[in-house]
């Protein structure tokens, strides 16, 4: 009698699902559109680090050059979002012009469902053409999979 009730505990104790990992579920790919299309890859590097790249193109037309860019580095994020940071190459303490700017700054908002919105900030001419940004709405590429 004790091994049979037992061995019904081991076997429905194998069969619950493993919580050691939480899975995460803001790396991965993006894709949307704003100030052009956007493209946003996150990959998980340890704790709350991640590499990111943020893309952005708006294509050649007739009477439109087009303009594209991008730029990539690490940002520390949670599941609500965060900032992403990158020091400026050009950039000169003693120009205090609006367009000297020490930093890119890049905001990122999670909504929970697979959405982010990107919010440029300040600083970012540097690393994409006068006519788009990295502003925008995008999905999660298995968003509603």
């Amino acid at each position: 009698m004790f091994r049979t009730a037992f061995l019904v505990a081991a076997i429905s104790l194998a069969a619950l699902p493993a919580f050691a990992e939480d899975v995460n579920t803001i790396e991965g790919q993006y894709t949307g559109s704003g100030e052009g299309d956007l493209t946003l890859d996150l990959t998980h590097i340890e704790d709350d680090r991640y590499s990111i790249s943020i893309n952005t193109v708006v294509p050649i037309e007739e009477e439109f050059m087009g303009c594209a860019g991008g730029i990539d580095g690490e940002v520390l994020l949670d599941k609500k979002g965060g900032n992403f940071f990158v020091e400026n190459e050009m950039y000169d303490p003693e120009d205090d012009s609006p367009l000297n700017q020490r930093y890119c700054e890049i905001g990122l908002i999670f909504d929970g469902a697979g959405g982010v919105t990107l919010e440029e900030r300040d600083g970012c001419l540097e690393y994409h053409g006068a006519s788009c940004g990295f502003s925008g709405t995008l999905l999660h590429d298995a968003a509603g999979i």
